[in-house]
């Protein structure tokens, strides 16, 4: 069964009570194995089960999980350490905050957290550690068109980065600030807007959201930013998923907005 067909025995109610936006985005999902048909709130437990038997998933991320746990086996994270911000363990295992959440990374490649994990999160992780960045942060804020690779996946970053987070913040300003402290992001000044939050997204990795909300004719902005070492502790490409996380997990915890906590386990598919 692929997508469409999927699809076509979907309720096609494009409730946003799922992970996904639509229905379709939510089939391709379900197909590719990065979505459970459980997800879905309309479907009965008797069509869940029966559709269940006519999908054949092949998930390729446990694949690239254990290549990555191959090669992080081959590295010495006593090594590695303090170059990429994270704190080693008496059993030589890695503990790394990301997006508010801590992780233990085992010397055989193992990730573990409190919570729910994704093979996504997975993914992320080790290879952040695999690339074994080092340096001090130069405290240098540049855009991500200028970080290495970043020119030919700009127009992507801005599509499924910064207009998904400044729709989320034009619809609830004072909510998605909250979020955005929860998660350890700080006010800073000294930027052509008031509105500038600091968030370590990984320990080498902080981020600067720049927002400037609507006034009379022009319409509301924002610009994440980034130091110029981001490159060197992830390609461009992670740093777009990486900052995708951030984008659901205040998604998800917007419609929790009653909650003074922040929910786990729902930062990526």
């Amino acid at each position: 069964m692929n997508p469409i067909e999927l699809y076509k025995k979907l309720p096609k109610k494009n409730c946003n009570q799922c992970k996904q936006k639509t229905c379709m985005p939510f089939a391709l999902s379900v197909i590719k194995g990065e979505a459970e048909l459980s997800e879905c709130p309309h479907l009965t437990n008797k069509e869940i089960e029966l559709l269940k038997g006519s999908i054949t998933k092949s998930d390729w991320r446990e694949k690239l999980i254990l290549s990555l746990k191959q090669e992080v086996r081959n590295i010495n994270f006593r090594d590695i350490a303090e170059g990429i911000g994270a704190e080693l363990k008496e059993d030589n295992s890695l503990a790394i905050k990301c997006i508010g959440r801590t992780f233990i990374i085992s010397p055989d490649g193992e990730v573990t957290t409190h919570g729910h994990i994704t093979p996504w999160m997975k993914i992320l992780l080790l290879h952040y550690i695999r690339m074994a960045g080092k340096g001090n942060l130069s405290g240098k804020w540049v855009s991500y068109s200028e970080l290495k690779g970043g020119m030919v996946k700009a127009f992507s970053f801005q599509r499924d980065c910064e207009e998904p987070l400044k729709e989320l913040i034009d619809r609830d300003f004072v909510q998605t600030e909250k979020i955005f402290i929860r998660l350890g992001a700080e006010r800073h000044k000294g930027f052509p807007t008031d509105n500038a939050w600091c968030l370590y997204l990984l320990p080498k990795l902080p981020i600067m959201i720049l927002y400037w909300p609507r006034e009379e004719e022009f319409e509301s902005k924002l610009k994440i930013i980034f130091d110029s070492t981001a490159d060197r502790f992830l390609d461009a490409e992670s740093i777009i998923f990486l900052v995708e996380g951030l984008v659901k997990n205040v998604e998800v915890n917007s419609k929790f907005a009653d909650r003074n906590e922040v929910i786990e386990g729902n930062t990526f598919n």
